[in-house]
């Protein structure tokens, strides 16, 4: 329960208009603070009066209900506001991060219909490029009132999220209003328990994780602190060196990075883990830490399944060996353990983990193959096939087992060998390839051996991939060889692999 100023507003729960529940606790907190950036803090009245000049503005050069405005904003209060300003007009959102190569960029603008970009200044070079309508943040012209919020309906589309294709192009995830507002206002209840909350945002837009740091905090009356951490790899330092801050959403691979900062620090008091495999022996390291005063919740969810669906609370006492369990399905979702003929696995068998409920996604932009499906366990709804495998425990919780595909999560970011794989072979020299991930200080790193003409080098390899993956997706370490060793039954050899890797000093 909220303390301090408590809206009460979970009976509207999952058919909310979250930009509405905004509007009330803009009114009911307009002198608190809501955002603290680097310009320093800036309560609920300016954030309101922010939103309403880039939504103003934003309608002026078109925008309507179901515009599709991409955004290129930089970390500050105008990263929130430019959020809120287009779901206030019902327009949905689509994430663009400038250090994608501009390729991908302009294939997700084009995949995704966009029809206006709203961008910082630092980003007007790369929304020039885009070919689309432009709003550049500045000083905006005052509207003189607030501008009305669009009702919405609940398959309304709130943003399109782009993931890692496994043919090679990414693809466009249709979030909708239901979906967003089935995750936010359960997110609200469980995360942010006062309105002297504060979490810290800092990952790129394009990481569903912002989610999390956005809108669960501005509909409890709490606040947001903003920290770049595109730009600063190493903002953690930052994160936990500020005392107004109490929760932190993060990845394992940076939590076991946070692990080498904390000193007992007492005003950390929950974290968020997502993304990648929560190991309980981590889990129990940053627990202690911190004085065994910290919830630490382990958070299950595929973007197409909005964010996260499916939690779990560590308790030392019981989470001791191996994974922290991903825990079961918040409010609103089921979750089955399927095996392969479709049928349902019983008495803690192993099989993939298949998701349904209101926040699953309705689907891809582009038709085609996919893990959505009729669920054939409640007719009439759809089911999404994570391609995780999970088993249940005795106390009837879900635990990660592995991947059944060749999908990993790289600093918390989803990637797909595949596509990988596929930018390496698009080079002209290139004649074959293969691409695994390995644990590496903590966490998980791409490699990846290719053959082809000679002359090709790996250098203009890696400097080929740079202009066509997103940085966490180009492997870390790159060897041009012969031949790809095989198994004996005609399969790639892995170990031979890593061994003629490691024998290269990669």
């Amino acid at each position: 329960m909220l303390t301090g100023a408590n809206l009460n507003m979970s009976h509207r729960h999952q058919e909310a208009n979250l930009c509405a529940l905004f509007d009330e606790s803009l009114a009911a907190h307009r002198d608190r603070i809501a955002v603290w950036d680097g310009d320093g803090p800036h309560d609920y009245a300016r954030l309101g009066r922010r939103v309403d000049e880039i939504a103003h503005a934003l309608r002026g050069i078109g925008c309507r209900p179901g515009t599709r405005v991409c955004l290129a904003v930089s970390h500050g209060i105008d990263l929130v506001a430019s959020v809120l300003a287009v779901l206030r007009l019902g327009a949905a959102y689509v994430p663009v991060d400038h250090r994608n190569p501009v390729d991908r960029v302009r294939y997700i603008v084009d995949d995704s219909a966009a029809t206006m970009v709203v961008y910082s200044a630092e980003h007007a070079e790369l929304a020039g490029r885009l070919g689309l309508a432009g709003l550049r943040l500045g000083v905006l012209a005052d509207p003189g009132e607030p501008v009305e919020t669009v009702a919405v309906g609940p398959t309304d589309l709130a943003y399109i999220l782009y993931t890692s294709g496994s043919t090679g192009p990414p693809k466009g995830v249709c979030i909708t209003h239901e979906n967003l507002a089935n995750y936010v206002t359960w997110a609200r209840d469980r995360y942010i328990r006062s309105v002297d909350d504060r979490i810290a945002l800092y990952t790129t837009l394009a990481f569903d994780f912002t989610v999390t740091c956005i809108f669960p905090p501005l509909i409890a009356g709490a606040s947001i602190g903003v920290y770049d951490g595109v730009a600063d790899p190493m903002v953690i330092q930052r994160i936990v060196a500020d005392e107004a801050v109490t929760v932190i959403k993060i990845t394992p691979s940076y939590l076991y990075l946070l692990s080498h900062l904390l000193d007992g620090r007492q005003h950390i008091r929950r974290l968020i883990v997502g993304g990648e495999d929560l190991t309980a022996e981590l889990a129990a390291k940053v627990h202690s830490q911190l004085n065994g005063d910290v919830d630490i919740v382990n958070e299950y969810g595929p973007t197409e399944a909005t964010v996260g669906c499916v939690f779990h609370t560590f308790d030392p006492r019981i989470d001791r060996g191996g994974s922290v369990p991903i825990g079961v399905p918040i409010p609103g979702m089921r979750a089955y353990v399927v095996n392969d003929d479709g049928t349902l696995v019983r008495d803690g068998g192993e099989g993939e983990l298949c998701l349904s409920g209101k926040s699953v996604a309705p689907g891809y932009l582009r038709p085609g193959p996919s893990g959505f499906g009729d669920n054939p366990f409640e007719p009439g709804t759809v089911m999404y096939r994570t391609g995780d495998i999970v088993r249940r425990d005795e106390a009837g919780d879900l635990l990660f087992i592995g991947r059944r595909d060749d999908q990993v999560k790289i600093r918390g970011n989803r990637v797909e060998l595949a596509e990988v794989s596929a930018a390496i072979l698009d080079h002209p020299m290139v004649t074959s390839a293969y691409v695994t991930a390995v644990r590496e200080h903590g966490s998980r790193a791409l490699v990846a051996v290719a053959t082809g003409d000679a002359g090709l080098a790996e250098a203009h390899l890696l400097e080929h991939l740079t202009r066509r993956l997103p940085g966490y997706a180009v492997p870390t370490s790159l060897k041009v060889i012969d031949d790809i060793p095989l198994t004996l039954n005609q399969k790639v050899d892995r170990a031979a692999v890593l061994t003629i890797l490691a024998e290269a000093g990669g």
